[in-house]
């Protein structure tokens, strides 16, 4: 962990806008329109260059690789473990049900309309056991000679994910929350590289444990702290 005796260090909490044909790029893929692997790897390097020196000329202490690599903070999940190849998920946010033309503004949003969810249909392992390094070398390429005080990496937690992919393998939700989580330790164990790097400041997103997805899911408080707390 960085720390100052001197000021309190700037930070954020990790996905950043991505440039647009890189958005492009990403849109099509998730479509399955054939992408060059490669291209897309040359974008998302030159990406995270960028937004390491956007992050430092505005000052940020602790700056991260704004998750250019992922299509969005949680769905890229499904891309890196196996097991998800069921049908999509379809969200019901309970707080705009009663608001429908703000539900329709939410769901027409062009990264939530082609979000691919598809759940859970089989047993999960790694998929792509390099992705986590590669998100890795392109950071620290990105801040060599970048005047900042440390870097950190974003991880989906299993409970985001729980919430993202339905479950239609596993004989209940615990069963499947510990296979999601068995999975991601797996694929970002530490390795000689990765570990001399950050040592490595990961932050979990877990936006739901204190924030508005019980209300979306739930319409009472017992709910709401019986969701959180299994997650």
């Amino acid at each position: 962990m960085q720390r100052s005796q001197d000021r309190f260090l700037t930070t954020h909490t990790g996905s950043l806008p991505r440039p647009d044909d890189l958005i492009r790029m990403m849109y099509a893929k998730e479509e399955g329109v054939p992408v060059d692997a490669a291209a897309l790897a040359a974008r998302v390097r030159d990406a995270v260059a960028e937004v390491v020196r956007k992050q430092a000329a505005a000052g940020i202490d602790l700056v991260n690789d704004g998750e250019m690599s992922k299509p969005g903070y949680a769905t890229y999940i499904k891309d890196r473990l196996n097991g998800f190849g069921g049908t999509g998920n379809t969200f019901a946010y309970q707080d705009l049900s009663d608001f429908p033309e703000l539900q329709k503004r939410v769901f027409g949003d062009p990264g939530r309309s082609r979000r691919k969810t598809p759940a859970c249909n089989a047993p999960i392992s790694v998929r792509d056991e390099r992705a986590a390094q590669v998100d890795v070398d392109n950071l620290q390429a990105a801040i060599k000679g970048a005047k900042v005080a440390g870097a950190f990496m974003s991880a989906a937690s299993p409970g985001v994910v729980s919430l993202f992919f339905r479950n239609d393998h596993y004989k209940d939700f615990e069963s499947y929350i510990y296979a999601i989580a068995d999975a991601c330790v797996t694929n970002t164990k530490p390795s000689p590289k990765r570990d001399s790097f950050c040592r490595s400041i990961v932050q979990i997103s877990q936006w739901g444990a204190t924030s508005s997805t019980p209300i979306w899911l739930c319409r009472t408080s017992a709910s709401a702290r019986n969701y959180t707390s299994r997650r």
